[in-house]
């Protein structure tokens, strides 16, 4: 077995992906903190754009029960990056967290800012602009999901272009509303400073090269860095957020998303795994 931790679950090696990882496993609460039972594995997972997968990636995916990947990518970075990559087997469905208007390079610099700040108000202005622009995205990946057999779903896919801002937020919005708890929530989200690790450099340095970042004030590789990080705080921060504006996961999913009572409760049925002690994961490690 590798010693690397970027290919150790609950990162899954698929060649041509890095920052591929399985949301599944993580403990889930009730109201009174008691585990009740834990995200079901091997149904949803998050990663980066699949422009870089190799066929034997491809393979990978298939063997996981891939039937789906939700694309949160715009459509000028689509064209940037050269088009999409068709994945026999794999339906793509194209949900953007922005729509055209809203990811200009006036506005992706401004965005740029945010992403790079220090503390986490700038970060958090971020995320509640990617949940309130890709509400219309969010649902169709959990009416997606609702409408799975919870005996025999299949698998699904959700990517941004590294895998860690835009996937980390619906990811963040999912696994809350399923019951993982915010500090949980955190470190499944600090996972993509690990899973980023072998193409670090390569995306701080394409993004110091890039015309918006220039746009957005520059600022250095230390700023850069900032950008592709995944603070942990950050995503607390967002998760109180969720809590003052909309009362919760729940509340965003019915109010910004348009989700029924019975919607959730399939989410939940999906996603959620009764409780069984020997599929309750150690999480310690995750958070030091």
């Amino acid at each position: 077995m590798t010693d690397k931790p970027e290919i150790q679950p609950p990162f899954v090696d698929i060649p041509g992906l890095a920052n591929f990882r399985d949301i599944g496993g993580w403990p889930i609460e009730d109201g009174k903190g008691i585990v009740k039972g834990t995200v079901r594995k091997g149904i949803f997972y998050r990663g980066p754009d699949t422009t870089t997968v190799t066929d034997e990636g491809v393979l990978k995916l298939r063997e996981l029960g891939v039937t789906t990947d939700f694309d949160l990518r715009s459509k000028g970075q689509i064209e940037k990056a050269g088009g999409f990559k068709d994945l026999e087997g794999i339906q793509r469905v194209w949900c953007p967290a922005f729509p055209d208007g809203e990811y200009s390079p006036e506005k992706a610099a401004a965005r740029y800012v945010l992403y790079a700040s220090d503390g986490a108000e700038g970060i958090v202005e971020a995320f509640t602009e990617i949940l309130t622009h890709g509400a219309p995205a969010c649902r169709t990946m959990l009416l997606h999901i609702a409408a799975m057999s919870p005996e025999s779903p299949t698998a699904c896919y959700i990517h941004c272009t590294t895998g860690n801002n835009r996937s980390g937020v619906f990811v963040g919005i999912i696994l809350s509303l399923l019951g993982v708890k915010p500090e949980l929530i955190a470190a499944e989200y600090k996972l993509s400073d690990i899973g980023l690790q072998p193409i670090r450099e390569a995306v701080v340095d394409r993004l110091m090269k890039s015309p918006v970042f220039a746009r957005s004030g520059g600022g250095g590789r230390e700023r850069a860095e900032r950008m592709v990080g995944a603070r942990p705080e950050s995503m607390l921060a967002m998760l109180e957020m969720v809590e003052r504006k909309w009362g919760g996961a729940e509340g965003y999913v019915k109010t910004m998303c348009g989700l029924t009572n019975e919607e959730v409760a399939k989410v939940r049925k999906v996603l959620g795994y009764c409780k069984r002690q020997r599929d309750i994961i150690t999480v310690i490690y995750l958070l030091g």
